[in-house]
């Protein structure tokens, strides 16, 4: 201990680490503690429960001894700390004092210092606390540097500290990252608490080497956590290991510049902070010439076995390829290896991480293969090009001839290059890049063909390179007939057996009649009596047995007495008399009628019964998909577990099955119960037909209702309409049409929406009249073709129903079940599934209508904070204040633009009035008024919500009616804004009438057609007589608007019914194209327009910004 008290006192003393509990800092303690208080000591631990700390500190200077120093507050008389460092007990607490008062609690408490020195010489240390009640106050670590700083403080050998130099260290990490030198065979990585969490080198066998440089002695240094033997083997001599903590294994003259290690045991072992130390050599030489025998000054003579001499270095070095590993040499192969090139490890192609030329890591798009080199993935889509990889996946994820990345080799292909072949081999013929054989060219292939005569005649011995015999052969070989089976006769069993059934009598047979029915006369090739025949003569009966007579047709039927009102067994009812339309007429059940027999011996008593009926109609056509319902007048059911839908059957005569295709859709099944069976079948044809195909329906099963009266007519038909197909090109091109129209859209969308910020909102108008109009064609009950309906579906771009689904809004109406209620209607009207429902079609308006109060309520706010704020002189104070710190130009400008737009803000009081409402009500004209006609063409009184929504239709009407009235006022002035007012109601009378006409004259298609048509042409008189109240664009735009939609009605007269002959599916097609395009001229007339003006006002300012330059006097 006075040694060691002189080491300290003399050696400077370095502090490590600080660990206060005042600061509540973990400082990398790791544990389930936290920081407490006890009285006025602030301490890291738990005050009522066991817990335990730890905290591993790395890289710590080379130094011989640490010092720990702290201070812990234990609470209660019979508790301990046990303070461990690397896994040993430590015995040094003293205590400074014990009290009770300290906590305010019943439990003494003490108060605990440790001191503790230690030798130490690794450069990791862990501290372990486990703690009872109470925890950590501080605690100071510090280290004692070595006398003289050498590597290691290796002190406890004969060598000098100073000789020692640290070659490697690893695994000192907390968590380690990477091993370089090592190889793990049956390893894992496992985490200790006790050492604040640190990892260790779990193992059975681990090896290592490393090249080293000119040395002597070598030290190996690690930490053993267990005490189960190790063994380590480094070539020379193996060491049996069964100590724990710190191991030292001190190598004497190791010679060998490589130093490998193989270290293994019988049970897990687990280890960490390996370091490897090692002295250079005693004697040295300046410049010793490596592998030289016989050496003067720097010069060598004579080179080692295994050397070669360089003449004009006039030193050695190793021969490169002999197999034995020699001076700087790392590898040495006697056959090439591409892991080693010149005697040195490297790293094969396309590897990122490699070890003694062996690959342990491939970049990104490789993997490591059984030979340690890198291969391409294979299956992530890359091609790999001068790689083993051939091909690779395509781009929608499918193997295209090729398989593993390389392709499919061509079977029977003389010449072939990837997956092309060009030449095949003598005997096949190249179809599509496939070899097949070449039948007919003479020439026998074993493999594929039995024969090969050069010709495709047919019985002449070969055909189609196959044996053939002569017609009817029964045994051949090899193209020779040996067994013929006469007429008559059938090749079983290697003999000819004659046929019974083939109406051929042979030698075998009596007779063949044809068919197995017994009683004919003849039955099974053998003659046969009749049926109660007594006499008969080969098959032909002459006497019959008694209450039986001999008929023409050689039967024996019984004499049955019809109408003496007894059933007997071949009569179905007996009523007594031979009237007819009494049930039973000549003893057989009349239709729709049951007889049955109450008492026996007595006459059938008939009752009417009506049997059931297949009912079917036409639906309607969907695109190309035809729908027809399938229902039954009663109900009814079968007899048979197997429901009714799965023995329908659906045919179309004139079409083949490849080219249409069914689906049935049960909304009610008949089964074994009786039900109203209802079923919806959709048919889609895929071609053009010149006639309207006949759908046949078969029942394949016995239907009946309750009274068992039997479905009669178990076949159906009904004639659809014409196919409304389009192939993948048309629908192609109708899609790239459909794209184009929302391209415009969109553009004029985004135009829009600029123009409305700088405070224009004409522009949303015009678009949005123009789009509103053009969705309603759409309704006309006409059979459109498929391109014109794609092209129709853009018109759900300018709904807001996406807006009401993403807030919920539609969910509201939940709670007044609104949906439950609802009805589709009729028409086309069905088909788009127009709800007749005025709240849930008025959704949209009562969004506007709360997002108007709501605008209401912000205006009066803002108006109320503009008068405060901004038209105040406190406005302008401001403003001059901050124009000291920034430019005033820029203050100006911005603080005018600012003041133009809160003025404009003002004036959008007048749209908060009466005009304002006008003005929304023709702004929602086409929308509220065909929602509006739609309900009135269903009304129903059936409960409040029926006489809320009837309350809210004459609410509506009355509004338009009002509008309507202010045309005939006859005291208005006739200014420009009065007359564009009136061209306005006079647009919307025309929007009333026009969507009247479209719902209530859908079942007339001429009517309807004529009437539109009337209400186009009117618009366009008004249009041409208020024309000056426009600008010119918007003139042209309307005209064009009005004079397709002219053209469109027009050109629909060819899609009435009445011209389905004359004007075939084709040619709708055609007529479709154009109708799209036509209508497609107004949405781009207004684009082309709105750039003309935009152009035009870019050149305006150009011209005006040369005129400021030209003049700056007017700026």
């Amino acid at each position: 201990m006075i040694i060691l008290f002189i080491i300290i006192t003399l050696t400077r003393q370095t502090i490590i680490n600080e660990f206060n509990a005042n600061s509540q800092a973990r400082d990398g303690w790791e544990g389930s503690s936290n920081f407490n208080t006890c009285g006025e000591i602030q301490f890291f631990g738990s005050p009522n429960a066991y817990s335990q700390i730890s905290r591993i500190f790395l890289d710590l200077e080379p130094h011989s001894h640490i010092i720990v120093d702290a201070q812990y507050l234990s609470i209660g008389a019979f508790y301990l700390i046990q303070f461990y460092i690397d896994l040993q007990l430590q015995n040094i607490v003293q205590v400074i004092s014990s009290q009770s008062s300290i906590c305010s609690g019943i439990d003494p408490t003490d108060l605990y210092t440790i001191s503790i020195t230690n030798q130490h010489n690794r450069g990791t240390l862990w501290i372990n606390i486990q703690e009872q009640p109470g925890g950590l106050i501080s605690l100071k670590l510090s280290i004692i540097k070595c006398q003289y700083e050498c590597a290691g403080c290796i002190e406890n050998y004969d060598t000098i500290c100073l000789q020692w130099k640290l070659h490697q260290y690893s695994f000192n990490q907390k968590q380690f990252t990477y091993s370089d030198g090592w190889t793990f065979q049956s390893s894992s990585i496992t985490s200790y608490q006790y050492c604040g969490n640190c990892q260790f080198l779990r193992f059975y066998q681990i090896k290592y080497q490393t090249y080293l440089p000119p040395h002597q002695d070598i030290l190996i240094r690690f930490f053993k956590l267990d005490p189960f033997i190790m063994i380590v083997d480094y070539i020379y001599d193996k060491l049996t290991i069964n100590a724990e903590y710190l191991i030292e294994i001190l190598i004497r003259n190791h010679r060998d510049p490589i130093l490998q290690l193989n270290i293994y045991s019988a049970f897990y072992n687990d280890i960490r902070d390996f370091e490897l130390f090692y002295t250079e050599p005693e004697i040295t030489f300046k410049n010793l010439n490596e592998g030289c025998l016989e050496q003067i000054n720097d010069k060598c003579l004579i080179c080692q076995e295994g050397w070669i001499q360089d003449e004009f270095l006039e030193n050695c070095h190793p021969i490169c390829g002999d197999g034995i590993i020699q001076g700087q040499e790392q590898c040495d192969y006697i056959i090439s290896n591409h892991s080693c090139i010149q005697c040195k490890y490297s790293c094969v192609q396309n590897c990122q991480i490699c070890q003694f030329g062996i690959c342990l890591q491939c970049i990104d798009g490789f993997i490591i293969n059984s030979n340690f080199t890198c291969d391409p993935f294979c299956g992530d889509g890359n091609l790999i090009p001068y790689s083993v990889e051939q091909c690779e996946l395509t781009v929608n994820g499918v193997w295209d001839g090729c398989q593993d990345c390389r392709f499919i080799s061509i079977a029977n292909c003389k010449t072939n290059y990837f997956s092309i072949c060009f030449e095949c081999e003598v005997g096949f013929q190249m179809l599509e890049n496939v070899c097949f054989p070449y039948c007919g060219d003479k020439l026998v292939l074993q493999q594929y063909e039995d024969c090969d005569d050069g010709n495709f005649e047919p019985y002449d011995g070969c055909f189609q390179c196959k044996f053939q015999c002569i017609e009817d052969c029964n045994i051949c070989d090899r193209g020779q007939c040996i067994l013929k089976c006469g007429n008559g006769y059938e090749f079983v069993n290697n003999n000819c057996l004659s046929v019974c059934g083939d109406q051929v009598v042979t030698k075998e047979e009596d007779c063949d009649d044809g068919n197995m029915i017994k009683f004919d006369g003849c039955f099974q090739c053998k003659y046969s009596c009749p049926e109660n025949c007594y006499d008969c003569y080969q098959g032909t009966c002459l006497e019959c047995i008694d209450q039986y007579q001999l008929l023409v047709s050689n039967q024996c039927k019984q004499q049955l007495n019809c109408g003496d009102g007894l059933v007997q067994e071949e009569e179905e009812c007996d009523d007594g008399n031979y009237y007819a339309a009494d049930g039973c007429k000549d003893c057989i059940i009349e239709q729709n009628w049951a007889c049955i027999t109450i008492i026996k011996d007595s006459p059938s008593q008939c009752t009417f019964v009506k049997a059931p009926n297949l009912f079917i109609h036409y639906l309607n056509m969907t695109q190309n998909k035809q729908y027809i319902s399938i229902q039954f007048t009663q109900q009814v059911k079968i007899y048979t577990p197997q429901p009714l839908s799965e023995t329908l059957k659906f045919e179309l005569p004139d079409i083949d099955k490849q080219n249409w295709n069914s689906r049935l859709y049960i909304i009610q099944d008949v089964g074994s119960y009786l039900s109203f069976g209802e079923y919806i079948v959709q048919i889609e044809v895929y071609q053009l037909l010149k006639f309207r195909p006949l759908l046949k329906i078969l029942v394949n099963q016995k239907v009946a209702n309750i009274d068992n009266a039997i479905l009669v007519d178990l076949e159906e038909q009904i004639t659809l309409q014409y196919p409304n197909y389009l192939d993948q090109t048309q629908k192609g091109y109708s899609q790239s049409l459909k794209s184009l129209n929302q391209y415009l859209i969109y553009s004029l969308s985004a135009i829009t929406i600029l123009s409305m910020l700088l405070g224009s909102g004409d522009l949303f108008i015009e678009i949005l009249a123009i789009l509103q109009f053009q969705q309603y064609l759409r309704y006309i009950n006409l059979q459109y073709p498929e391109n014109l309906v794609i092209y129709f579906s853009i018109n759900d771009l300018i709904t807001v129903q996406p807006l009401l689904d993403f807030l919920q809004f539609p969910q509201l109406l939940q709670f007044i079940d609104i949906k439950s209620n609802s009805e589709y209607c009729d028409g086309k009207f069905n088909v788009y599934k127009q709800n007749s429902s005025l709240i849930i079609n008025l959704s949209c308006q009562i969004f506007q209508c709360l997002i108007f109060l709501f605008l209401i309520l912000l205006f009066r706010w803002v108006k109320r904070a503009l008068y405060i704020s901004i038209f105040c002189s406190r406005y302008f104070y401001f403003m001059s204040s901050l124009s000291l710190y920034i430019n005033p130009k820029i203050i100006l400008k911005i603080s005018q633009s600012f003041y133009k737009i809160c003025l404009e803000l003002l004036k959008l009081e007048k749209f908060m009035s009466l005009q304002g409402l006008q003005k929304a009500l023709l702004l929602n004209g086409w929308d509220m008024i065909f929602k509006t006609l739609l309900y009135t063409r269903n009304i129903q009184t059936k409960n409040y919500l029926d006489a809320v929504q009837v309350v809210i239709v004459i609410i509506i009407l009355l509004l338009y009616f009002n509008i309507l009235l202010n045309f005939f006022k006859s005291n208005q002035q006739l200014s420009n804004v009065n007359r564009s007012l009136r061209f306005e109601i006079i647009s919307f009378g025309r929007q009333f009438f026009f969507l009247l006409f479209l719902i209530y004259v859908q079942n007339s298609q001429i009517l309807q057609l004529g009437l539109l048509l009337l209400t186009s042409l009117i618009q366009t008189m008004f249009l041409q007589k208020y024309h000056l109240t426009f600008n010119q664009k918007n003139y042209i735009v309307q005209m064009v608007v009005e004079i397709s939609v002219i053209a469109f009605i027009l050109s629909s007269f060819l899609y009435i019914q009445e011209f389905n002959e004359q004007f075939n599916q084709k040619n709708k097609i055609l007529l479709g194209w154009f109708q799209a395009i036509l209508l497609s001229t107004g949405i781009i007339i207004e684009l082309l327009l709105i750039c003309q003006g935009l152009l035009q006002k870019y050149k305006l300012m150009g011209r005006r910004k040369q005129l400021v330059i030209k003049n700056p006097l007017f700026i």
